[in-house]
């Protein structure tokens, strides 16, 4: 097993950050040492990760004040270092969705509306981001794009406007313009694209512009279109005639209320011609011949919700095989979830202070790739690759760098010396997952995200204690 992320917080900013143009080697490499001062202390303010050295924290702020650094310089840099990361790679999946940053304090004044309320308290960003994730492997490469913006007031409640209003001018365009962008960075990667999205994204003008421009995607229905050539005249109905390919079983996880089962998954897959949409103003719009995928639960219970799914798209639905490969990268969207909680709660995002837009802005890009390495540490915890931890005898230094393995041994095992050789992957994960207050109550092996988190935090705060430590027995 290789290791899964950088563990030298110094060499991932370089890699991550080396490429942004600031103009200036001394901002670069400023903007390498902030990224890399966040990363080994992740979820603390700029202040907290600069540990009391006052030259480095002026250096810092300085930094976020300039005013030629800009979020956009910042976050370009991150976009080409994901797109380096795709080479070699035979799937990859642009999974997508929109979040908003939500503040209280002082700035909020500059910032935007993120509800329909009047005199709401919180105001932020919106913020649309597409992250890679490989569709083979299944795990996190980096973020390719990303969009943020201030919603202006003055558009409160004109939603049931927006069929007058052209197909650029609307905030639905972002899908497009993300879409755009991905494609200006990764070039001859594109056929290996798959642009994954919610229901959102049911958007007549973005699929015939991925159509047209031979894009590849995967689209949850929202809208009952008109569809052309069949008895049937509308998209729903085409579901009662379309082939059942076969059945799989899927884990529903226990949440909230909600009973933890197994559900039998039932899949249909057609072709059909969509009818071009008549409430807008968009010309050029023609019929388009898509693919349809339903997953859906074959029997459940009258107290539960039954699992549905009808997806729209450009993927091979020729048998079973192929058409499950659909639905399990449309699984992996939820990702887009992991990192929204990630870089708020995680990398601490909303809880950041800075008095200016423009500097919170560029604070919460940074935190965006920070937040990445949170959800990739995190995939080298996954269930499965403990289960072949534990059989192989695979060490935990492939994840952990030294004084991070030997500070959670002292932490967990009641101070016992630690042994010569690295400790088992699958040992590490239970014990940073303690560390966050797991005890296997339910007996399934696997901690929350949460948990995790919290315990890596941790982790982190006891490892600058014993650094400080080393440091002092030299003098």
């Amino acid at each position: 097993m290789v290791a899964l992320i950088e563990l030298d917080t110094q060499s991932w900013a370089q890699d991550v950050f080396g490429s942004s143009q600031l103009g200036d080697k001394r901002l670069s490499d400023r903007l390498q040492k902030i990224a890399s001062q966040l990363s080994a202390s992740i979820g603390s303010s700029l202040a907290s990760s600069c540990n009391g050295n006052e030259a480095s924290l002026e250096g810092s702020y300085r930094f976020i004040r300039n005013d030629k650094v800009t979020a956009e310089k910042i976050a370009e840099g991150g976009f080409l270092a994901s797109a380096r990361n795709c080479a070699n790679r035979d799937v990859i999946l642009a999974v997508e969705d929109s979040t908003t940053l939500a503040f209280s304090h002082q700035v909020k004044d500059q910032l935007g509306d993120i509800s329909n309320k009047e005199n709401a308290f919180h105001r932020g960003f919106v913020v649309h981001t597409s992250l890679l994730i490989d569709g083979e492997t299944e795990k996190t490469i980096g973020i390719i794009d990303q969009h943020r913006w201030c919603r202006d007031s003055d558009t409160r409640g004109q939603r049931n406007k927006r069929r007058a209003r052209f197909y650029e001018e609307k905030e639905s365009f972002k899908w497009e313009r993300n879409s755009r962008m991905i494609s200006d960075r990764l070039g001859h990667l594109m056929p290996k694209v798959i642009s994954v999205c919610d229901r959102e994204s049911d958007i007549y003008e973005y699929m015939q512009y991925k159509i047209l421009n031979k894009q590849r995607f995967i689209v949850r229905v929202t809208h009952n279109r008109k569809v052309i050539g069949s008895e049937h005249k509308y998209l729903f109905d085409e579901l009662s005639s379309a082939a059942i390919l076969g059945e799989y079983p899927i884990e529903i996880k226990q949440k909230g209320g909600r009973k933890g089962r197994i559900a039998c998954i039932e899949i249909q897959a057609k072709t059909i011609t969509l009818h071009p949409s008549r409430n807008t103003k968009s010309k050029g719009l023609v019929p388009l011949t898509v693919n349809i995928v339903l997953a859906r639960e074959k029997k459940c219970s009258k107290d539960e919700e039954r699992l549905q799914w009808l997806l729209l798209t450009t993927e091979d639905i020729s048998d079973f095989k192929k058409t499950r490969k659909i639905t399990r990268y449309y699984e992996l969207r939820w990702r887009i979830e992991d990192f929204h909680k990630a870089w708020k709660t995680g990398a601490g995002a909303e809880r950041q202070r800075m008095q200016e837009a423009n500097n919170l802005e560029k604070m919460v890009v940074i935190l965006a790739f920070i937040a990445v390495r949170l959800l990739q540490l995190k995939e080298g915890f996954e269930a499965e690759e403990i289960s072949q931890a534990k059989n192989k005898e695979t060490r935990c230094n492939t994840v952990l760098s030294k004084d991070e393995w030997t500070v959670l041994w002292c932490s967990i095992e009641n101070n016992k010396k630690p042994p010569r050789m690295p400790p088992t992957l699958g040992w590490a994960y239970c014990a940073i997952a303690k560390l966050g207050g797991w005890n296997d109550t339910k007996r399934t092996g696997k901690a929350s995200w949460a948990t995790v988190w919290k315990g890596w935090y941790k982790l982190q705060e006891r490892l600058e204690g014993y650094k400080i430590f080393k440091n002092s027995l030299k003098i």
